[in-house]
């Protein structure tokens, strides 16, 4: 597969008020590439995801998907490019089923399809997290985990190019975590890009192709999972207090 740059955002620019929550912010994602994006809370990165799938907008700076400036584009055209995301607190359609859920999200992603095509769909993409036996459930009833999964399906079912990942394995069990490791590890697989928010350590080293670190809304460091993790800057930033989380 080709090593093309399939996202890239530079000079970033965000501020709220008197708060400048992204500094001049540079990344690149490739083609088939899990991109690992770590900081302490309140670094920036929840910003620079809203930024990235449109529900915000930037101060100032660039977001190219592909060559083409997207920044002018909304959220849910930027689904049907090809983009989606998850989110950190799982925002499911609590009253409606599982296999619903996750329709919605193949009806309304980048292909143009029936409703019937989009819950078949749904069905195979709840099949490959392990939830099918689950699907008639109603998403008000899930543990964190499988809402956590619940989230991932939604997203995934959209068919995208580029997945955005806000703390999918956050507050899974050790079983819950290895299992979410190798669905990344296989969404890699099926040739999508990933960017990652993660604070658990174990899970985004062991899946990250590279990592960039944000601190105070600006990139610190950034290279390969061994060079950030040994990098002093880092450590003092971040990992002197995180390493365990």
């Amino acid at each position: 597969m080709t090593n093309k740059t399939i996202i890239q955002v530079e000079n970033l620019n965000k501020s709220f008020g008197g708060l400048q929550a992204l500094k001049n912010v540079n990344l690149d994602l490739k083609s088939n590439e899990i991109l690992g994006l770590i900081g302490p809370n309140g670094a920036g990165k929840t910003t620079l995801f809203n930024i990235i799938s449109g529900s915000i907008s930037p101060n100032s700076g660039l977001i190219m998907f592909k060559g083409s400036d997207i920044k002018n584009k909304r959220s849910d055209q930027r689904c049907k490019l090809g983009i989606a995301r998850t989110f950190q607190i799982t925002k499911p359609f609590q009253n409606m089923t599982i296999v619903e859920n996750v329709t919605v999200g193949a009806y309304f992603g980048k292909n143009n399809i029936s409703i019937s095509q989009a819950r078949k769909k749904a069905e195979e993409t709840l099949e490959l997290l392990g939830m099918k036996e689950l699907q008639s459930f109603e998403a008000n009833t899930l543990s964190i985990g499988n809402r956590k999964k619940l989230e991932l399906a939604r997203a995934l079912a959209t068919d995208p190019q580029i997945l955005l990942l806000d703390e999918v394995i956050g507050g899974l069990t050790p079983t819950e975590v290895n299992a979410m490791i190798e669905t990344i590890k296989e969404i890699k697989k099926m040739g999508i890009s990933v960017i990652m928010i993660e604070h658990v350590m174990k899970a985004v080293t062991s899946v990250s192709d590279r990592m960039i670190v944000l601190n105070y809304g600006e990139i610190i460091a950034r290279g390969t999972p061994q060079e950030v993790t040994e990098n002093p800057i880092v450590i003092e930033a971040y990992l002197g207090g995180a390493k365990n989380a």
